[in-house]
C-alpha cells in the first residue's frame, strides 16, 4: 500500500510539472438537478459536459470530493462517499458542482504562493481546497489570491475586465472595470455559487453604467475610483449593488 501511495503521489506531481504552458482552464462548473442523502452513488447533474470518468474526473459539491467512476448522459456514479478525507453530506437541488482533475482539487490554502496563469498548480482555475471550500486564483501580481466562497482573506485584485453593452464575467471578487459602456449584468463565474450568494466588488476606471435588464436590480453609475460592490441574493437571483 505504502508503494502505491508513494506511486501515486509521484505520478500527481509528473502531471503537474508535465501541463502545458498557455492560458489556463476553467473548472467544469454545474449544479445538482435533484437533491441527494449521504449514502446515494448516482446523481444527477444539469449539464454532464466536461465530466468524464477516464481520465478520472473529480467532482466537489459544498465541502465534500467524490470521484467519478461512470457517467451516462446527466447521470454521474460516484465512488464510495466522502472522498479524500472530506465527510459524506447530503446536498440540495441546484447545489453547485466544480468538476476537474484531481490536481485542481487540493488540501492546503496556497496564501500568497508565486503562481503563472496556465502554469503548475494554475493550469485550471479556480484551484479548490477541499478541506475548507475556499477558492484561489492566480492574481496579477504574480501570487495565488482569494477566489469565490473564500472568506478567509481579504480580496486581491484580479485581471481587469471591459466594459461592456451586454453581460461582462467577473475575474474574481475583486477587479478593476474600464470603459463607460452600459452593462446589463454579470455573466455567473465559474465557482461563485448561486445557492450560497456572494459579494463582487470593482474599482471603476471609467464612469461605466449598469441597467436593470438581467441579474441587477437596480441601474447604477460608476464613480472613477470609488469601490462599487454587488452582493448576490440567491432567493431573487439579482445581483444589488452598494450604491
Amino acid at each position: 500500500m505504502k508503494k502505491m501511495l508513494q506511486a501515486t503521489f509521484v505520478l500527481a506531481a509528473l502531471l503537474i510539472a508535465a501541463l502545458p504552458i498557455h492560458a489556463q482552464t476553467a473548472l467544469t462548473s454545474t449544479t445538482l438537478s435533484a437533491a441527494i442523502d449521504s449514502k446515494t452513488r448516482t446523481l444527477t447533474v444539469a449539464s454532464a459536459t466536461g465530466i468524464t470518468a477516464s481520465p478520472t474526473t473529480e467532482l466537489y459539491i459544498d465541502g465534500e470530493a467524490l470521484q467519478v467512476v461512470a457517467i451516462s448522459g446527466t447521470t454521474v456514479t460516484v465512488a464510495p462517499r466522502g472522498g479524500a478525507g472530506t465527510k459524506a453530506s447530503g446536498h440540495i437541488s441546484g447545489a453547485m458542482v466544480l468538476a476537474g482533475p484531481p490536481y485542481a482539487f487540493i488540501s492546503y490554502d496556497p496564501a500568497g504562493f508565486a503562481c503563472t496563469a496556465g502554469q503548475g498548480l494554475f493550469q485550471y482555475s479556480p484551484v479548490v481546497n477541499i478541506t475548507n471550500g475556499n477558492q484561489w486564483l492566480c492574481g496579477l501580481l504574480g501570487k495565488a489570491v482569494p477566489g469565490w466562497q473564500n472568506t478567509g482573506d481579504p480580496a486581491q485584485v484580479t485581471a481587469a475586465v471591459a466594459s461592456a453593452a451586454g453581460l461582462i464575467t467577473p475575474s474574481g471578487p475583486l477587479f478593476h472595470i474600464t470603459g463607460a459602456l452600459a452593462i446589463t449584468g454579470f455573466n455567473i463565474p465559474v465557482g461563485f455559487d448561486p445557492k450560497g450568494g456572494g459579494t463582487i466588488c470593482v474599482i471603476p476606471d471609467g464612469a461605466f453604467t449598469t441597467t436593470n435588464a438581467n441579474n441587477i436590480a437596480i441601474a447604477s453609475t460608476g464613480v472613477v475610483s470609488k469601490t462599487l460592490c454587488w452582493t448576490y441574493d440567491g432567493n431573487t437571483a439579482k445581483f444589488y449593488p452598494s450604491y
